[in-house]
């Protein structure tokens, strides 16, 4: 049995993923929201593998013009949230993830700029959850490899840490930042 330290550390027998200790890797959220004017959001956040920040970023509100949406059409959101926040924030990190969770399909392509494992995140939805099935989450990568790479990273931490509920921090701490960065 794994047991786990009041210093977030496993005493014995501690998992390995991609080459490390589990409590060693660096797990990075990234949403990107429409407020009620339709701008873009986008916020980041690193944390420790107990999901306790190291780092969070955020864009201003991303306001595309009329023309821009006519050039664009169909495109424009997928553009701006990967092109253009998901770009700036990834581009910026100070610490380099082990994996990428988003929660949003729309948004998992930004896999293409960060080349770790991508997957969109979130709690199961089925009432009558299957007993076989051993996780509360529903995950996609775009890949077999990452599939199975995510799929361990759940199935390792889900135990010790609520891995969805990140993305609730985010979204309060971005409102936040952009209500005191309008005053």
């Amino acid at each position: 049995m794994v047991i786990e330290n009041t210093d977030g550390r496993y005493s014995d027998n501690e998992p390995q993923i991609l080459g490390k200790n589990l409590s060693e890797l660096t797990l990075c959220y990234l949403i990107c929201p429409q407020d009620a004017a339709n701008a873009f959001l986008g916020a980041l956040m690193i944390t420790d593998f107990r999901a306790r920040p190291i780092h969070f970023s955020f864009v201003s509100p991303v306001r595309p013009t009329a023309i821009q949406k006519i050039l664009f059409g169909s495109t424009l959101n997928s553009h701006i949230k990967i092109d253009v926040i998901a770009q700036k924030l990834l581009s910026g990190i100070p610490r380099v993830p082990d994996v990428l969770f988003v929660d949003d399909m729309e948004i998992l392509s930004a896999q293409q700029i960060i080349k770790k494992p991508t997957a969109c995140l979130k709690k199961s939805t089925l009432q009558n959850a299957d007993p076989a099935k051993l996780s509360i989450l529903d995950y996609k990568a775009d890949s077999n490899e990452d599939q199975e790479i995510i799929g361990q990273i759940i199935a390792n931490l889900e135990n010790l840490v609520d891995l969805v509920e990140p993305f609730s921090r985010m979204r309060q701490a971005l409102k936040e930042a952009i209500k005191t960065q309008e005053t």
